[in-house]
């Protein structure tokens, strides 16, 4: 399979439990979460934790081309891969000129381009939203081809969009053809969210691959489900004692890292995801919130899921 299906990065999500899981069912890349560049050069306590510590793609914000080039430098034995964040549209990003923020100023992102690719010896890429209001996407494209990215990540919806609507494919698609244009490789994103998503996006659309954000949240064999979908036309769902026990697996590998009191509350934003069409689901996620522990998430399963004890 030529094409490729990535995790994009998400804030809060993609910690390197998640990239684990992601790649053990499929993905072909995985992202860190979003990684600041003032966080890294004055080594805050919320950068050091999120920093990964084996080697991964790892997606930068900042609004200096220099700082950024900068933070790539100390990041260079783990980074095999720098994404500039120029997408986020979230307002604590944007008002310190990071994100979606660049778009307004295209050369920007052209600057740090250049400064990346001068600095450190891993591919550089851009994630990029259609422009503010979908008028300006053309200026911003040219901008960035000017400045020679390996890739451009490209979310089919504008800033002003946010989350709502739906993703523009087929704008996705003329960015594509712009970029191939120049031998740049050129990724889509938006509302991946299952199988048959992104299966039809790979199949329907001239890009090199897609990125999975909300798709992949506790549903971690997502990418195997599209990539069986292209090859063999179907895929299997996964049994709800699977699901649990791979939940199981992620809280133990999280409570490694972080202690079972953090692993059962950052875990909670997964949940749904990983309960999902799971009869009892309602039940499970109310007495999930009382949780503490490792044992008492276990025992929850047992006691709602007959057939979990004996399958797993």
């Amino acid at each position: 399979m030529d094409k490729q299906i990535g995790l994009s990065p998400m804030a809060g999500y993609t910690d390197a439990v998640m990239r684990e899981l992601s790649a053990e069912w499929g993905a072909d890349f995985v992202f860190s979460e979003m990684i600041s560049v003032e966080g890294v050069l004055r080594a805050s306590g919320r950068t050091e934790e999120i920093v990964p510590v084996t080697p991964t793609r790892i997606q930068l914000f900042g609004s200096s081309a220099s700082r950024m080039a900068k933070a790539a430098m100390r990041l260079s034995e783990v980074a095999t891969w720098i994404d500039i964040n120029a997408g986020c549209p979230v307002k604590k990003v944007t008002r310190k000129g990071a994100g979606s923020a660049l778009l307004r100023t295209p050369e920007k992102i052209a600057e740090m381009i250049t400064a990346l690719k001068n600095s450190i010896d891993v591919p550089v890429s851009v994630k990029i939203r259609l422009g503010n209001d979908a008028t300006d996407t053309e200026k911003i494209i040219y901008q960035i081809i000017e400045a020679k990215p390996d890739a451009v990540f490209v979310h089919g919806r504008t800033v002003l969009q946010g989350y709502s609507g739906k993703a523009n494919w087929d704008e996705i698609e003329r960015i594509t053809k712009l970029l191939h244009s120049e031998g740049i490789l050129s990724f889509g994103s938006g509302d991946m969210f299952n199988p048959e998503a992104i299966a039809y996006a790979l199949e329907n659309y001239f890009i090199d691959g897609v990125l999975v954000a909300r798709g992949a949240i506790g549903s971690p064999w997502i990418f195997k489900q599209a990539k069986d979908l292209i090859k063999f036309g179907s895929y299997e769902e996964l049994a709800p004692h699977e699901r649990l026990a791979l939940f199981l697996r992620h809280f133990r590998r999280l409570s490694e890292a972080v202690g079972e009191d953090q692993a059962v509350r950052d875990l909670r934003k997964s949940f749904a995801g990983y309960t999902r069409n799971i009869r009892h689901a309602a039940s499970l996620r109310t007495e999930y919130m009382k949780c503490n522990s490792f044992c008492e998430v276990k025992k929850l399963f047992e006691d709602l899921i007959p057939d979990y004890k004996t399958s797993v």
